[in-house]
């Protein structure tokens, strides 16, 4: 977090410098240098703030399914009436 809110910070002043310099100062060079340096720097800061991992996270391993856990379903034949679950449906 701390890297991207200094980026956003050195976007801001490259910003208000690329105003100063193309509007005040007529330096056309500088002044879009640093307003290509404003528009990259939001991707590069995302880019940065997405890759680096967490303090608090862990590497996770491959999951083993406990199988013991549910119950083993074979498929229902075409022909073959669903359980009721919740007793008998009237009117049947």
């Amino acid at each position: 977090m701390r890297r991207y809110l200094l980026s956003m910070g050195i976007r801001t002043v490259s910003f208000v410098l690329a105003v100063v310099a193309l509007g005040v100062l007529h330096w056309t060079v500088v002044g879009w240098v640093l307003v290509v340096a404003a528009v990259i720097l939001p991707y590069i800061a995302v880019v940065v703030a997405n890759a680096t991992r967490s303090q608090g996270s862990t590497a996770l391993g491959p999951v083993s399914p406990d199988l013991g856990a549910a119950p083993q379903l074979s498929p229902r034949r075409p022909d073959e009436e669903p359980p009721d679950e919740h007793g008998p449906v009237q009117g049947r």
